[in-house]
């Protein structure tokens, strides 16, 4: 009797639908994302498939805050939380987007309780864990602790490398380590990372390109590093990031100023507050309003 090889399993459709979704985020059209992932939301919300809406509603306020909606990501990310109920890894994925946006608001403390109250106990060794321990080393950063938030971002690169063909596989942990890497100072481990980021076998898109080259300005000397972050900034207009669009103009804007160039300095400056204010990036503005004032 002849025997039959088993046969594959069919892919999810969900993950199918999220896949294109986040192609057109990946590929630098967040406002195409964000109108998609809309229309599927609301269409699981009418036929109470909560796993779509949740999915869909936490892609939308990833889209939303690459946008730079950040109160509008904080808010549909809110509600898709509601809607995974207490299901804790369907929880992770929307509370994750909800942390990152509350702490790109500047509202750290409350990134933080969203964080703790999500997961109280041990952590799911899965890909679902994967958002969450990114935007918890991304709060950890913003609170000025890089050893801890490296520790997390290895963490994601360590899981991610397990899930290579999972939904999260394509975070950006190596430049977020890199980022923790220049707060310590250990310049040489971030251009390892950086390098490895730009040089990965699939293509890193222009945002993980763009966020790849602002953190290669940080480790360079400073007469290179203009060049290297008006390139930053040529790949995140295209990715239509415009949040890491005014870190990449302020850093810009401290690269010139350095440099002697204090008109230009000026005018970045002001680009990249403008652009922060717009987008509701506190922390930003604070930092910049003193310059700012003094220009």
């Amino acid at each position: 009797m002849a025997s039959h090889a088993p046969r594959p399993p069919r892919p999810d459709p969900l993950e199918l639908r999220i896949r294109a979704v986040r192609g057109l985020l990946h590929a630098g059209h967040p406002d195409r994302a964000a109108d998609r992932c809309a229309a599927l939301r609301d269409r699981a919300a009418r036929s109470g498939a909560r796993r779509w809406q949740t999915a869909f509603g936490a892609l939308r306020a990833e889209a939303l805050l690459c946008l730079g909606g950040l109160a509008a990501a904080e808010r549909e990310a809110a509600t898709a939380v509601r809607a995974a109920g207490s299901d804790t890894p369907l929880r992770l994925w929307p509370v994750a987007v909800l942390a990152q946006a509350l702490t790109e608001l500047g509202r750290t403390d409350e990134a933080d309780e969203q964080l703790r109250r999500a997961a109280p106990g041990p952590l799911p060794l899965t890909e679902d864990v994967l958002p969450y321990l990114r935007a918890r080393g991304r709060r950890l950063l913003a609170v000025r602790c890089p050893e801890e938030a490296l520790a997390d971002f290895l963490r994601v690169g360590e899981l991610a490398e397990r899930q290579d063909s999972g939904l999260f596989a394509q975070l950006p942990w190596r430049t977020d380590a890199a980022e923790a890497l220049v707060h310590l100072g250990r310049y040489d481990r971030a251009t390892k990372l950086i390098d490895a980021q730009l040089t990965a076998a699939a293509e890193p898109g222009p945002r993980h390109r763009g966020l790849a080259l602002r953190l290669r300005a940080a480790t360079q000397e400073p007469a290179l590093r203009p060049a290297t972050l008006c390139l930053a900034a040529a790949e995140l207009r295209t990715a239509g990031d415009r949040p890491a669009q005014a870190q990449v103009l302020a850093d810009l804007s401290d690269a010139l100023s350095d440099l002697g160039d204090d008109s230009a300095a000026g005018v970045f400056l002001r680009r990249a507050w403008h652009l922060a204010a717009d987008c509701g990036a506190v922390p930003l503005c604070e930092r910049l309003r003193p310059e700012l004032v003094a220009t």
